[in-house]
């Protein structure tokens, strides 16, 4: 899948010293390649780092579902917030998505 984002694995540092409201970064590679500042929260740090993890798993978990066939799942409430995820986390559309896990379920 071609990324528009920094490639994982992400992780989550508290600063020894806050630089304004920032409390928390999250780094990829290196601790000293920052993708984000965080203000105050360690739970919104620790979930900003594992974003490239979680969309990784739910491309997936889709895919995996479409080489089951597993058509009922396809037509669900969950099944339709997964592919909104994937279209929010991508910037692309349900046709783009839907091409990302058809690739991914071959």
């Amino acid at each position: 899948m071609e990324t528009k984002h920094t490639p994982g694995p992400w992780t989550a540092y508290k600063r020894p010293e806050p630089v304004g409201y920032a409390e928390w970064e999250v780094h990829y590679g290196t601790e000293t390649e920052c993708v984000a500042e965080v203000v105050h929260e360690e739970g919104n740090a620790r979930l900003i780092a594992a974003a490239p993890e979680l969309l990784e798993v739910i491309i997936a978990m889709m895919a995996r579902a479409r080489k089951t066939g597993a058509t009922l799942f396809f037509d669900s409430d969950e099944m339709r917030a997964a592919y909104a995820a994937i279209d929010k986390a991508t910037g692309n559309d349900r046709h783009a998505v839907n091409a990302i896990v058809a690739e991914r379920a071959k």
